[in-house]
């Protein structure tokens, strides 16, 4: 079991490698770096009997005699001062190239980071609508602003361990070289130690899963209280809330403090153990038969391994840390992708109607919301639709919108089946206005123009103009410029429907779809409102959604839906003439006649 589980985690480890970008040319500068390692250390012997005259010369010749032959070979007699040179033109040169290619590793990690950012966001918003309305947007945020992060520092350790044992190898070899015995002790020792880390890194690996899990939760809890910050500031509901929240935050600390204790006290257990080794070999080196210079070499080359075995094992730790958040973002970026929205490969025209034959539809609990709908909406036509609360007029404006597909029967976009249809290509010539305005923050002008980057000054006047918030521009400290706050906070609700209204006209849309889009107009606006919609009418079809019936009071055709059916349809004078559902709802809008 130990050795299946050490054998699957020697493969993520390479899996994370491999996928670092430049990862190549790290190990390769690693290993050069790792050669010059092996020939400048033991260089250092014969400078050391160089200085220490009492010691002959001949005492190393056994085992490193390889160096005067190196120098003879390339026809350079062995002196203190040209093997010193060499030597600290190899360990510093050696050193050079391990700064470049940490230097290249750690690039590497912030272009993962910003590539799996990069991926959040390209395909989150290509997935599927149901989908969508199903997650947390706290998790979301929670992976874009942190998990994306720590994703990328995995791949950083990974390539560290690498890096690390290509380091531990070579000066191995150089251990063995001078002590054998030693170096076998060595093993020994080392080995203890990273059982010992080896548990210790499967508990962190534990807390880390339960660390990250908690982290979501808080992540979502704040999401819901900036989203919910007036419902829960003038409620007491916040403290129930606020109670819950506090248990995620005492959690996550509480895990983070074990994991904080666990990686020190496998620092400190590391350098104790190993400084204890080191200490042990200059009390008995006579008795491991090392001569004095090859000891104090011996000694360098166990410095030089000790915090390689001690960055090591951070590296392995810290990388077992982050595998919970790594898998979490790959797992997130795999389930988007298994939600994937479909999209076909017929480009929409408008030139035809938007055709619903025989559609039906319902909700994966199994609640049927849509039923026997058949409607036709032609180019340049105004189409309201018009019902109670919940009657399904929602659901049959996302279905139009591509963002729902019909369960059974089909939607026909200018006589292309909806299965067939490039959404793009169709979304293309849309415009959503919703009831729940969505403002960025930013200016006043960015918020206007995020459709249309290349608008005119004379477009953003006709535009100002058209939807009626020329007056406003005017009253603001810097017009156009003017910050208008998050989601438009510093605007009315009035003012943040004309703002997404003129947004709409901006993209210069083929079908403008109004969601009760003026639904906090004061009466004299909407009216004013209402004949810049009907300007519009030449060149679009535009949808209405309204409770408001005298917002759909000159369309073209009234869909009346109740109970997911359309029960009445018609032209204003008409439906009223009938005396049925819709007479109903007039009545009750007495003052709209």
């Amino acid at each position: 079991m130990f050795f299946i589980e050490t054998i699957k985690r020697i493969s993520f480890i390479a899996k994370l490698v491999v996928a670092t970008p430049n990862y190549g040319r790290i190990v390769a500068i690693q290993f050069v770096s790792g050669i010059f390692s092996i020939a400048g250390i033991p260089l250092l012997i014969p400078v050391l009997e160089y200085i220490r005259t009492d010691i002959p010369r001949e005492a190393s010749q056994g085992n490193l005699g390889f160096i005067d032959k190196a120098f003879g070979y390339i026809g350079v007699t062995p002196s203190f001062y040209v093997v010193l040179a060499v030597a600290s033109a190899l360990i510093l040169s050696g050193q050079v190239l391990v700064f470049i290619s940490v230097v290249i590793a750690q690039n590497a990690q912030l272009k993962l980071s910003e590539g799996y950012r990069k991926k959040l966001f390209s395909s989150y918003l290509r997935a599927e609508w149901l989908w969508l309305l199903g997650d947390r947007s706290g998790e979301m945020n929670h992976a874009v602003i942190r998990e994306a992060d720590l994703a990328g520092v995995a791949h950083l350790n990974a390539q560290r361990i690498v890096i690390y044992l290509i380091q531990i190898v070579v000066f191995m070899f150089v251990a063995i070289k001078l002590s054998f015995s030693v170096t076998i002790l060595a093993c020994i020792v080392y080995g203890i130690i990273f059982l010992v880390n080896l548990y210790n890194t499967n508990s962190v690996h534990r807390l880390s899963e339960n660390f990250n899990e908690v982290f979501k939760k808080l992540s979502s809890s704040t999401a819901n209280l900036l989203q919910n910050k007036k419902f829960f500031k003038s409620s007491l509901v916040h403290e129930g809330f606020m109670r819950r929240v506090f248990q995620y935050i005492d959690e996550s600390v509480r895990t983070m403090k074990i994991i904080n204790l666990r990686e020190q006290a496998q620092i400190s257990w590391t350098f104790l153990i190993t400084f204890i080794f080191l200490i042990s070999l200059l009390m008995f080196y006579k008795t491991l038969n090392i001569g004095f210079s090859e000891l104090l070499v011996v000694l360098l080359v166990f410095q030089r391994l000790s915090p390689q075995f001690t960055s090591l094992f951070s590296s392995y730790l810290s990388l077992n840390k982050d595998i919970p958040v790594y898998q979490s973002i790959v797992n997130r970026l795999t389930e988007i992708e298994n939600h994937k929205e479909f999209s076909g490969g017929s480009v929409f025209q408008f030139d035809k109607a938007i055709h619903f034959k025989d559609v039906n539809f319902s909700y994966p609990t199994g609640e049927s919301v849509l039923n026997n709908i058949c409607l036709e909406i032609k180019p340049f036509q105004n189409i309201g639709f018009v019902g109670s609360s919940g009657a399904g007029k929602t659901t049959l404006l996302d279905l139009i919108l591509g963002l729902l597909k019909p369960g059974s029967g089909t939607i026909y976009y200018a006589d292309i089946p909806h299965d067939q249809l490039n959404i793009d290509s169709f979304r293309n010539n849309i415009a959503y206005v919703s009831q729940e305005t969505t403002l960025l923050d930013g200016t006043l002008l960015e918020n206007l123009t995020i459709g249309c980057p290349e608008a005119t000054e004379q477009m953003i006047k006709d535009v100002c103009e058209k939807v009626h918030i020329d007056d406003l521009v005017r009253e603001l400290p810097e017009g156009l410029l003017t910050e208008i706050g998050e989601n438009g906070i510093n605007l009315s609700g009035g003012q943040r429907q004309r703002v997404a209204l003129g947004r709409a006209l901006f993209m210069s849309p083929k079908i403008l779809i109004l969601d009760e889009a003026t639904s906090d107009l004061d009466t004299e606006t909407e009216m004013l409102i209402q004949e810049a919609i009907q300007g519009l009418r030449q060149s679009m079809s535009i949808i209405i959604v309204a409770h408001r019936l005298s917002t759909v009071k000159s369309a073209d055709m009234i869909y009346v839906i109740e109970d997911g059916s359309i029960c009445e349809a018609g032209t204003y004078s008409e439906l009223i003439e009938k005396k049925g559902r819709f007479y109903y709802l007039d009545s009750l809008q007495p003052g709209i006649k």
